[in-house]
């Protein structure tokens, strides 16, 4: 038996409806959902498949060989994919197929028309990958024209720091031939003093590297041109690099237009990663919602174990896709809530990897840490600020621990450099086995230009740094430390401050009653199918559409019925904001909530005005989709009251 969530849109060429009983019968007999549409020749044909939305074209004998031959072209000249099903007799198959050889997917007897609803379903299946697949091919195509044609000089290059890619505008700015960067030959920081090791080290420390290098062919003016480095995650065992380079504005000059420009570059680039961002989670979504679903069944210990692995490794690349869009706007108001142990994981991997051999790491992180709030870029150079300083404190070689604890302080000693309040604190440490710090030493360490390094060898910024960190966290650091025993350092970040809980809530069941029936809009299927599975386990009744326009449509049919419409906003055709502004001239206290990867905060203040108070941010868990769903479903709807004038006539 087939079942399948959204129904199968196929027009039937034939001469009468009467055709198409028997077809209908036979899908309904299978449990597959199908709307059947006749046409009667190749015109009509033709106008339906202008609306588009069409899933496969059934043949019948029933028609004339000029009209099959004019539907067969109709479809060619629009969709050569298109799953085209010829349903003859088999005395007549033989004699059709000799009109429509060219263009069919595949022939089902009358005599065995159990075979119509899983060919379908294969037919279907096949011509949705062979869409994707040139969606995808699309994409790649617009990204590599976008990127050669965006008005900012960048740049890929390989673990030898020499350039594999650049688009026009590298090359223009550097006034290299297009030859040479194709051949391979032409390194980074060609004609500077810069040492590719050096930078190379920077990006295995940190992922980044930002400075200024001279002009190509500059050696008299001093003018300057700004680099940043990212390494780009490793797809393959040798990493790669991503460069961006700013055009000089002179040595001594504060600001000039191609400062601005260089901001609107930013911008550009900006949007790119955006972009970016919002496919990969919506990638990510279907895999966490599907790992929690898995999770609450009866498994295995090894079977959790894995569940559990798809969970965290689909956190893990929420997380890398926020550090992206980090990087891409800047640091401003960068905090989310972080759940700490992910962040010491990836730190603890790349001390391990970059630190000697003569070092050794340790991590003892438990899985019950508690959410903190802060940058992870901010907090990610903070604790590397400490492994290095750990690492130069054993020349010799050592160990070092990485550990992490929940601590509730009721009291702190007073101290000019920390701010921080009595509270919950996720207590992070890192013991050396090094030579230790004097007292003396060890009282002021926090401040700036205090090092137990020799002369020439560190500036005495590293924990300073760390202690600004802690400051706009509202956290604090203590050091403990004896000469020739070892140097633990402390950090302590405040407790995220818990969401507010949803009433009626109760081991896991969210109240579904008197909710009326919830409608998902968004255009990935994975994500309605899971999300729809989702919330009627809950005890929602639940209705999807893949499009606005079909949202609009399934709300004018269930208009009473539906008390909450949750829908995406970056969908093709009508967007997510078009979408609840015709809804909510509709119906003004229809209830709202929208699931996006594309948190931005004009984004978010748009959707304030409109009344949307719930922002689901793609990936997300099944708990936190029935927690929304919830909250959602019991708040109050207000929106500004000029958004939507005629609001109330049409709701009438």
């Amino acid at each position: 038996m087939l079942s399948v969530s959204i129904p199968w849109k196929i027009l039937v060429l034939a001469d009468r409806e009467a055709e198409l009983k028997s077809l209908r019968q036979e899908l309904e007999r299978a449990r597959a959902a199908a709307e059947l549409t006749l046409v009667r020749n190749g015109k009509d044909l033709a106008v339906a498949l202008e609306g588009g939305g069409c899933d496969a074209v059934l043949l019948t004998a029933r028609v004339s060989r000029l009209h099959l031959a004019q539907a067969l072209a109709e479809i060619q000249s629009r969709d050569a994919a298109m799953p085209v099903l010829l349903v003859a007799r088999a005395a007549e198959a033989g004699a059709l197929l000799a009109v429509v050889k060219r263009g069919v997917s595949g022939v089902i007897l009358a005599e065995v028309l159990a075979l119509l609803a899983p060919t379908l379903a294969r037919e279907i299946q096949r011509h949705q990958e062979v869409c994707a697949q040139r969606q995808r091919h699309a994409r790649l195509q617009l990204l590599e024209t976008a990127m050669g044609a965006v008005p900012a000089a960048l740049a890929v290059a390989d673990a030898e720091g020499v350039i594999l890619w650049a688009n026009d505008e590298y090359v223009a700015l550097m006034g290299l031939g297009a030859a040479r960067i194709e051949g391979g030959t032409v390194p980074l920081f060609e004609g500077t003093t810069v040492q590719w090791s050096e930078v190379q080290r920077a990006l295995e420390a940190t992922g980044n590297w930002r400075g200024s290098v001279p002009a190509p062919g500059d050696t008299h003016s001093g003018e300057l041109q700004q680099m940043v480095i990212s390494r780009i995650p490793p797809a393959g065992a040798s990493p790669r690099y991503v460069v961006l380079r700013q055009p000089g504005t002179g040595a001594t000059t504060a600001q000039s237009p191609e400062e601005q420009a260089a901001a609107q570059r930013s911008e550009l680039f900006a949007a790119i990663a955006g972009g970016i961002a919002h496919d990969l989670n919506n990638i990510l979504a279907p895999i966490t919602m599907a790992a929690n679903i898995l999770g609450e069944q009866e498994l295995s210990g090894e079977n959790l174990d894995l569940v559990r692995t798809v969970e965290h490794s689909a956190e893990r690349g929420a997380a890398v896709i926020r550090q992206v869009l980090t990087f891409a706007n800047g640091s401003d108001n960068c905090a989310m809530d972080l759940q700490p142990r992910y962040l010491l994981r990836e730190v603890a991997r790349l001390a391990a990897g970059i630190f000697p051999p003569t070092i050794g790491v340790r991590a003892e992180i438990p899985s019950a840490l508690w959410t903190i709030n802060g940058d992870p870029g901010e907090i990610h150079q903070a604790l590397i600020n400490i492994l290095l300083n750990a690492r130069d404190a054993m020349p010799e070689g050592g160990h070092i621990a990485i550990t992490a604890h929940n601590r509730t302080v009721p009291s702190l000693p007073r101290s000019p450099l920390f701010n921080a309040q009595p509270g919950d604190f996720v207590e992070i440490s890192v013991e050396d086995t090094g030579e230790g710090i004097e007292p003396e030493v060890a009282t002021r360490i926090w401040e700036p230009f205090v090092t137990t390094k020799g002369a020439g060898v560190g500036a005495g910024l590293g924990l300073c740094r760390v202690a600004g960190v802690l400051r706009s966290h509202g956290g604090f650091g203590v050091l403990h430390a004896r000469a020739g025993f070892g140097t633990k350092v402390s950090v302590f970040f405040p407790r995220a401050t818990a969401a507010t809980t949803v009433q009626g809530i109760e081991e896991g069941v969210l109240p579904a009653q008197n909710a009326g029936r919830i409608l998902l809009v968004d255009d990935e299927e994975s994500i309605l199918t899971l999300g729809r599975k989702i919330l009627e386990r809950a005890g929602y009744e639940v209705l999807v559409a893949s499009e606005g326009r079909e949202a609009l449509g399934l709300f004018a049919r269930h208009r009473s019925e539906i008390n909450l419409v949750m829908t995406d906003l970056a969908m093709p055709g009508m967007n997510g904001f078009t979408l609840v502004w015709a809804l909510r001239r509709s119906k003004p206290d229809l209830r709202v909530m929208v699931a996006t990867g594309q948190g931005t905060d004009a984004n978010l203040r748009e959707l304030e005005r409109m009344g949307v108070r719930e922002v689901l941010l793609k990936p997300f868990t099944s708990r936190r989709l029935l927690e929304a769903v919830a909250q959602a479903l019991s708040e109050p709807v207000t929106c500004e009251p000029d958004l939507f004038l005629d609001a109330a006539v049409n709701g009438a």
